[in-house]
């Protein structure tokens, strides 16, 4: 294979996507290597080099040749956040051992080995990636995420992060209050096997109840221009949202506080063709002005 340090085929792109752990490598950010972007599944992570690409790069080393920069055991995934942070003015804080540190917590150790020789044409490498994660065994790994947010536009929804934070932020931007509310359940395949949900549900989380499927809002689709029909094949590494009017779980708070019961907050529950259940966080619930 020819070409410079950037040129990594679509062996070493399937390889890093499919067997990372699903997000940025910089330890503990949560920034997931899929977001959906106004409905669509985009990459959300740069591939960034471990040993730099060019001259003046960071960790650059000149002994190197661009099929040993370009290859699997030199790229790891970056938010684009963190890829200016450790490949910008603070560059001398990160050494290649820290980001090879980075990559092995990232990525499985069951057969790595295998991908990590910078002689490994394109077309093998793909293949004995396919070979890695057949050995490490196909796996049907699904995350959900709940998250309050405002609708924007037809096309547009702005997450909010918590119920807390989206109160400060309508405080701060009170023409912002008459934007319709919602929840959005992100549903993200982070394993090697395609998942068919089935359903989401959402669950008001209560004090005495639980584990109580008595507060339970079965499947019900608000928004059915935008979210995907179902049953929906969810791709290995792709993901989907699905939205909620606000009003409709401010509607059952209100009911459970009338019934004497205390609110905790709201799950999201995915529901899989395979009979199990994903559910989220526990998103502490905050009345809202």
């Amino acid at each position: 294979m020819t070409g410079g340090p950037r040129a990594y085929g679509s062996g070493v792109e399937k390889a890093l996507y499919r067997l990372s752990r699903g997000t940025c490598y910089f330890p503990n950010c949560p920034r997931r290597i899929m977001e959906v972007v106004e409905g669509e599944p985009m990459v959300a992570v740069d591939i960034a080099h471990i040993c730099g690409a060019n001259p003046g790069s960071a960790r650059y080393e000149e002994s190197m040749t661009d099929a040993e920069r370009r290859a699997f055991e030199n790229l790891i995934l970056l938010c684009v956040p963190h890829h200016k942070l450790v490949d910008g003015r603070r560059r001398d804080e990160f050494t290649p051992e820290m980001l090879q540190g980075w990559k092995r917590s990232n990525e499985p150790a069951e057969g790595i080995e295998a991908l990590a020789s910078a002689g490994l044409t394109d077309e093998i490498l793909e293949t004995v990636m396919e070979q890695v994660v057949t050995r490490v065994g196909p796996k049907r790994e699904v995350d959900v995420e709940l998250d309050p947010g405002l609708v924007m536009s037809p096309t547009e929804v702005g997450a909010m992060g918590t119920m807390a934070g989206m109160t400060t932020i309508l405080d701060i931007n009170p023409h912002m209050k008459d934007q319709p509310k919602v929840l959005i359940a992100n549903i993200r395949n982070t394993g090697t096997l395609a998942a068919s949900v089935e359903g989401i549900d959402l669950r008001v989380v209560l004090g005495e109840l639980e584990n109580s499927s008595g507060f339970t809002l079965m499947g019900r689709n608000d928004f059915g221009a935008s979210n995907p029909r179902l049953p929906y094949r969810l791709e290995d590494g792709n993901a989907v949202r699905w939205l909620t009017k606000m009003e409709t779980i401010t509607d059952i708070v209100k009911a459970a506080r009338a019934a004497g019961f205390t609110v905790l907050g709201i799950r999201a529950a995915v529901r899989l063709g395979t009979g199990e259940k994903v559910e989220s966080d526990l998103l502490e619930w905050v009345d809202l002005a």
